[in-house]
C-alpha cells in the first residue's frame, strides 16, 4: 500500500510538473507576440516624433509619386535607416570617440583644443576640400540633366558619404546653443508655408510628371537657372557648401 500511494504521489508531481511546464510555454507564447507589438509600437512612436525621419519619408514619397523612383528610393532607405538606428538607442562608441572624462575635463573640450592647436592642418584641408568641390560642381555641371552620367555623379558620392559617416564616431565639440521657440516657430512657419504652396502647385499641374508655368513649383522655376552649364555648376557648389555648414552646426 505504502509503495503503491508512493507511486501515486510521484506521477500526480510530475503531472503537475507537466501542466506548469505547459502553463509556462503557452504563458511565453501570448507574451512574445505582445512584445513584439509593444516594440513596434514604440519604434514607430519614436520614428514619427523625430521631424526629419517624417520628411525624408515623405519627400520620398512625393518624389517617387512625380516620376524620381531613384530619389524616392534614397530619402525613403536612409528615413528608415534613421528610424531603425533611433530605435536602438545611443550608438556603440567607436574606437575614435571619448568616453567620460579625460584628463578631469569633458572630452569634447579636448575636442576643441586639438583642433584649435592644428590650425595649419584643418586650413590644409578646408583648402584641399574648396578645391575638390569646385571642380566636381564644374564637372557634374557639364553633364546633361536628368541623365544617367547626372545620376550617378550624385547619387555614388552620396551614397559613399552617407555610409562613412554612418559608421564615424560623433566629432568631440562644444555642445551647441539651445533654439529658442521663436526662432523654431519662425522657421517651421517658413517650411510649412513652402511645403504647402510647393504641394498645392504640384497638385494643380496637368499630372504630376508635366510641370506647369501656370503653377510653377520650385523645380519649375529653376528650370532656367538649371539648363545652363553654369547655372547647374554654381547650383551644385551652393548645395554642397550648405550642407556642408549644416554639418558644422
Amino acid at each position: 500500500m505504502a509503495a503503491f500511494a508512493v507511486g501515486c504521489n510521484n506521477a500526480s508531481m510530475e503531472t503537475g510538473e507537466e501542466a506548469s511546464g505547459e502553463d509556462r510555454t503557452e504563458s511565453l507564447r501570448d507574451a512574445v507576440p505582445a512584445s513584439r507589438l509593444h516594440v513596434l509600437r514604440t519604434a514607430l512612436g519614436g520614428a514619427l516624433q523625430d521631424p526629419v525621419i517624417v520628411i525624408l519619408i515623405l519627400a520620398g514619397i512625393f518624389d517617387g509619386l512625380s516620376g524620381s523612383p531613384v530619389h524616392a528610393i534614397l530619402l525613403i532607405g536612409v528615413g528608415l535607416l534613421l528610424a531603425r538606428t533611433s530605435t536602438e538607442g545611443p550608438a556603440i562608441q567607436g574606437p575614435g570617440s571619448q568616453v567620460g572624462d579625460v584628463g578631469g575635463r569633458d572630452g569634447r573640450y579636448v575636442g576643441v583644443r586639438k583642433a584649435l592647436a592644428e590650425p595649419a592642418h584643418v586650413s590644409e584641408r578646408n583648402a584641399v576640400g574648396l578645391v575638390v568641390v569646385v571642380l566636381y560642381a564644374a564637372i557634374v555641371g557639364g553633364f546633361e540633366r536628368y541623365s544617367w552620367p547626372a545620376t550617378l555623379a550624385v547619387v555614388v558620392p552620396g551614397l559613399l558619404g552617407l555610409v562613412l559617416v554612418w559608421r564615424e564616431s560623433v566629432v568631440p565639440g562644444p555642445e551647441p546653443a539651445p533654439i529658442s521657440r521663436r526662432g523654431a516657430r519662425a522657421w517651421g512657419t517658413v517650411f510649412v508655408a513652402l511645403g504647402l504652396w510647393e504641394l498645392t502647385n504640384l497638385l494643380l499641374q496637368p499630372s504630376l510628371e508635366v510641370g506647369s508655368h501656370a503653377h510653377p513649383t520650385l523645380s519649375v522655376l529653376m528650370d532656367p537657372i538649371l539648363s545652363l552649364h553654369v547655372g547647374r555648376s554654381i547650383s551644385l557648389f551652393l548645395w554642397l557648401a550648405f550642407g556642408w555648414y549644416l554639418v558644422r552646426r
